[in-house]
C-alpha cells in the first residue's frame, strides 16, 4: 500500500497563516484574561535581573506612548508564530518515516518565519529592556550620569539602525525588481532554489521594516532618557560636569553622523570636505586591530547594549575603511543568520523551557529529588545540582535555570540553615550546566559559526557535563561531611518512606520521557536538532495539558518569555557577524594568526592563550558576544595544530581538533557565568536572593565551583577521550 503523501503548502497559505493565526491567538488569550484567567508560574528569562532599579521612570509623552503600542503589538503579534513551528516539524518526521514522504517546505517555511520574527522582535525587546548590556561601569555611575551616557550612545544606535533600515530597503527592492522605484512595474519577483520556490521579498522586507520599527523605538527610548536626564539634573543626582562632556561628546557625534548622512545621501564618488569616509582606507590590520577593540570596549563600558555596539561601529569602520557602498554588506551579513536553519532551535528549546517551566513541572521535579536526596549529607545541595542537571537536559537555557533553582531551592536551602554560599554556589553551578550539556543552545550557534556538527558537540559534551555535576556534587557532600552544620541533612521528620519515593518517582517519568525523546531523536539520527527541539516543544505542551496548565495566558506568556530571549541572542549575533566579519574581510583573523604564531608557542601554548582570552573576556562580556567575537577567529587557527598529548597521555587525532576543542570552548563558557565580577549568573541569583544576600558573598559563592570548573577544564585538555569516544563510537 502506498502510503506518500504529495501534499506542498501553497504559498498563499503560507502567508495567510502567519498573517491571520496571531490576530484568532490574541482574541483568545484576550477572551481567556477576560474570563479570569492567570498566568502560572514565574517569568523566566534569558536576561539577567539587575539591582533594583525602582527609582524615577522617565513618563514618556504622546509619542513615546504610540510607539511603545506600536513595539508591542508587533512583539505580540509574531511571538504567536512560535506556536506553529513544533506542529509543522512534527508533521515533518512524521510524514518521513511513517509515509516516506520528506519534504522541503516544512523546514524552508520555519526557518524563514522565525528570521522574520527575529528582525521584527527587536523593537519590542528594545522597549522590554531585553538586550543585554554590558554593566561594567555603568551601574556604577550616578543617575545622571547614566543618563547622560545613554544620551551619547545612542548615536551608535541610530547609526546601526538608519544603515540597517537603507540598506536593507535596497537589499528588498532588489528583490522585487531589478530596476526598483518604490513600486515597479514588473517584477523578478525572487524566490528560494528550493522546489517550494517561495517569494523571498517579503522576507527582505522584514530587514527594512524591522529596522524601521527598532527606530521608532529608539526615539521614543531617546525621549525618555531625556527625561530623565533632565530629571536627575533637576535632583542634582551626580557630577553636572561629567554629564555635560559626555551629552557634548554625544552632540558632536551626532552632528558628524549627520554630516556624513548627508554625505551619503547626497553624494555617490565624491565626498564632502572633512567627511571621514574612506579615511582608514591605508590603515594596516595592527592598527585597525587596535582602534575597533579598543573603542568596543569604551562603547560597551558606557553601557550601550553589546548587539548595538557591535552593529554601530561595524557601520562605522565599513564606512571609513572603505566607502557609502561597503555598507551594502549588511544586509548581505544578517541575511544567512537569520535565515539559517540550524538557529531555528533556539526559540524552539527556549519555548519548550517557558512551557515546562508554566506547567509546573520544573518545581514537582525538584521536590521528587529533594525528597530522594534530602537525607544525604548537604542533601538540599546535591538535589538542586541533579535536578539542575537533569533541567539543563530539558531546555538548554541557563537564564531559566539559574532564576528558577533560585526560587524554588534556595528558600528550601537557607530555611533549613545552609550556609548561603554553599546554598548560592550550587544553585548558580548546577545552572551554568545548560551552556554544556545537550540541548544546549550555545553550541547550537557554535556549530553555526564553526560550521562543526551540532549532534557531535553534544554528543562530545555529554560525559564532561556529567562529570562537572558529579564534581559539584562531590564538592557539596564533601562540606556536609567536613561541616555538617553548614550543609545539614533533612531532618528524621521531614523525610519519607520508601514506598513514597517510589510514588514521587511517576512525576519524575514525563520530564524523563521528554530528554530520552529529544536527546534520543538526534544521537540517532532520526531526527535534527532543530526537528528535536519541535518535537520536545509539542512534547512540553503535551505535559502542560496533562497538568491542567495547557491554558492559553500561559502560552501568551511562554510566547512573550521566548520572543524576547531569542531577540536578544539573535541581535547580538546579527551586530556581531557585521562587526566580526568586517574585521576578518580586512585580514584581521591572519593578523591574530601570524601574531600568535610569532610568539614560538606549541600547540599546547596556543591553546592556554586562548583559553586564558576567553576566561578573561567572560568576566565582561556575554556568551554570546564572545562567540560571535572569538570563535570564527580562534577556529581556522587551531584546526591545523597537531595535539599530540601532554604527559606521556594520548592526544587528539586531526579529525577531531575541531570537535575537541568545541567542547573545550562549552567547558570554558561555564566559567563566564560564574566569573566575578560580570558573571551573569551572579546576577541572575541575585535577582532572586533576600536582600540580606550581598553581592560579596554570591562572589565568595561561585569561587570554589569555578575552580571545579577550572579542574574539569584541565581534564578534558589532558583526557581528550572524554569528549571524543562517543562522536566516535556513534558517528565512526
Amino acid at each position: 500500500m502506498n502510503l506518500q503523501v504529495n501534499f506542498v503548502l501553497p504559498h498563499w497559505l503560507y502567508w495567510l497563516v502567519l498573517l491571520a493565526l496571531p490576530l484568532i491567538v490574541m482574541w483568545l488569550v484576550d477572551r481567556s484574561f477576560r474570563r479570569g484567567g492567570t498566568v502560572s508560574g514565574n517569568t523566566t528569562v534569558e536576561v539577567p535581573a539587575g539591582e533594583d532599579d525602582a527609582g524615577y521612570r522617565p513618563p514618556g509623552n504622546v509619542l513615546t506612548r504610540v510607539i511603545d503600542k506600536i513595539s508591542g503589538f508587533t512583539g505580540r503579534y509574531v511571538a504567536y508564530w512560535s506556536l506553529i513551528a513544533p506542529l509543522v516539524y512534527c508533521y515533518e518526521v512524521f510524514v518521513r518515516y511513517a509515509l516516506n514522504s520528506p519534504t522541503n517546505w516544512a523546514h524552508e517555511s520555519m526557518f524563514l518565519m522565525f528570521g522574520m520574527q527575529y528582525l521584527l522582535a527587536g523593537a519590542f525587546a528594545l522597549r522590554e529592556g531585553g538586550h543585554v548590556k554590558v554593566d561594567i561601569l555603568y551601574t556604577r555611575a550616578s543617575p545622571l550620569t547614566k543618563a547622560a551616557l545613554d544620551l551619547m550612545t545612542s548615536v551608535f544606535f541610530f547609526i546601526f539602525v538608519l544603515a540597517l533600515v537603507s540598506t536593507g530597503w535596497n537589499f528588498f527592492a532588489q528583490s522585487v525588481n531589478q530596476d526598483f522605484l518604490f513600486f515597479g512595474q514588473s517584477y523578478s519577483n525572487e524566490t528560494s532554489f528550493t522546489e517550494w520556490a517561495v517569494q523571498y521579498y517579503p522576507v527582505k522586507f522584514t530587514l527594512a521594516l524591522g529596522g524601521l520599527l527598532l527606530l521608532l523605538q529608539g526615539i521614543s527610548q531617546f525621549i525618555k532618557d531625556y527625561q530623565a536626564f533632565r530629571y536627575a539634573r533637576q535632583q542634582a543626582q551626580g557630577s553636572r560636569v561629567l554629564a555635560w562632556l559626555f551629552v557634548l561628546l554625544g552632540v558632536l557625534l551626532g552632528a558628524y553622523a549627520i554630516h556624513e548622512i548627508v554625505n551619503v545621501a547626497v553624494n555617490e564618488y565624491e565626498a564632502f570636505p572633512l567627511s571621514v569616509e574612506n579615511s582608514l582606507y591605508q590603515v594596516d590590520t595592527g592598527t585597525l586591530t587596535a582602534l575597533m577593540f579598543g573603542t568596543l570596549m569604551l562603547v560597551l563600558m558606557a553601557g550601550l547594549p553589546l548587539a548595538f555596539v557591535t552593529g554601530g561601529l561595524g557601520v562605522v569602520f565599513l564606512y571609513l575603511v572603505g566607502d557609502q557602498f561597503m555598507l551594502n554588506l549588511i544586509p548581505s551579513r544578517i541575511f544567512p543568520m537569520m535565515t539559517n536553519y540550524q538557529l531555528s532551535a533556539i526559540p524552539l528549546f527556549i519555548f519548550m523551557a517557558a512551557v515546562l517551566e508554566k506547567a509546573g513541572l520544573i518545581e514537582e521535579l525538584f521536590d521528587t529529588v529533594y525528597k530522594w536526596m534530602g537525607g544525604l549529607k548537604a542533601g538540599l545541595a546535591i538535589a538542586t545540582i541533579v535536578a539542575s542537571t537533569l533541567l539543563a537536559a530539558m531546555v538548554g537555557v541557563i537564564g531559566a535555570a539559574v532564576v528558577t533553582m533560585g526560587l524554588i531551592a534556595l528558600p528550601a536551602m537557607l530555611k533549613r540553615k545552609y550556609d548561603p554560599e554553599i546554598a548560592i554556589g550550587s544553585i548558580m553551578a548546577g545552572g551554568t550546566l545548560g551552556i554544556l550539556i545537550p540541548p544546549s543552545i550555545l553550541a547550537i550557534i557554535y556549530g553555526v559559526v564553526a560550521q562543526q556538527s551540532v549532534g557531535e558537540l553534544y554528543l562530545g559534551s555529554l560525559v564532561p557535563g556529567l562529570l562537572l555535576a558529579g564534581m559539584y556534587a562531590f564538592y557539596c557532600w564533601l562540606r556536609g561531611t567536613l561541616n555538617p552544620k553548614a550543609a545539614p541533612p533533612l531532618p528524621m521528620e521531614d523525610r519519607v518512606s520508601t514506598a513514597e519515593k517510589l510514588r514521587l518517582l511517576r512525576k519524575m517519568l514525563a520530564p524523563i520521557i521528554l530528554v530520552i525523546v529529544v536527546l534520543g531523536v538526534i544521537f540517532t539520527g532520526l531526527a535534527t536538532p532543530v526537528e528535536a527541539a519541535g518535537i520536545g516543544t509539542l512534547g512540553a505542551m503535551v505535559v502542560a495539558a496533562m497538568h491542567g496548565r495547557l491554558t492559553w495566558p500561559n502560552l501568551h506568556a511562554a510566547c512573550m518569555t521566548t520572543l524576547v530571549a531569542t531577540a536578544m541572542v539573535m541581535w547580538i549575533i546579527f551586530g556581531a557577524t557585521i562587526f566580526v566579519g568586517f574585521y576578518i574581510l580586512q585580514g584581521g583573523q591572519d593578523f591574530v594568526q601570524e601574531l600568535i604564531s610569532g610568539a614560538g608557542l606549541g600547540p599546547y601554548g596556543v591553546l592556554m592563550v586562548m583559553m586564558v582570552l576567553l576566561v578573561a573576556l567572560g568576566m565582561f562580556l556575554d556568551w554570546v558576544g564572545i562567540l560571535l567575537l572569538a570563535v570564527p577567529i580562534f577556529v581556522p587557527l587551531i584546526q591545523p595544530l597537531s595535539f599530540d598529548g601532554l604527559l606521556g597521555l594520548p592526544g587528539v587525532d586531526a579529525s577531531d581538533v575541531s570537535l575537541w576543542f568545541g567542547v573545550i570552548y562549552l567547558v570554558n563558557m561555564q566559567m563566564s557565568f560564574l566569573s566575578p565580577p560580570f558573571g551573569y549568573a551572579l546576577f541572575y541569583i541575585k535577582g532572586v536572593c533576600p536582600p540580606h544576600i550581598t553581592m560579596a558573598q554570591i562572589f565568595r559563592s561561585s569561587l570554589p565551583f569555578l575552580a571545579l570548573q577550572a579542574l574539569g577544564l584541565l581534564l578534558v585538555i589532558l583526557f581528550p577521550a572524554l569528549i571524543t569516544y562517543l562522536p566516535n563510537l556513534v558517528y565512526g
